[in-house]
């Protein structure tokens, strides 16, 4: 999945996303916004596609 596909996605779920206007997120909206990467992270694995990235977590926190 590119960056560009990933943003649709994220636009059709979020249709305020698309508009100029600034968004605020909520804690609960930060939350959502998480858990909609989470899943399209695991259906994009779990349909065969490879993450650009695999190890992007790591890269980002480090490893522990």
């Amino acid at each position: 999945m590119t960056k560009s596909e990933l943003w649709l996605l994220y636009v059709k779920r979020n249709p305020s996303f698309e508009g100029r206007e600034n968004i605020t997120l909520t804690p609960n909206g930060l939350k959502k916004l998480f858990d909609q990467t989470w899943e399209l992270a695991v259906e994009s694995v779990q349909n065969g596609q490879k993450p650009l990235d695999s190890d992007i977590f790591g890269s980002i926190f480090g490893r522990k």
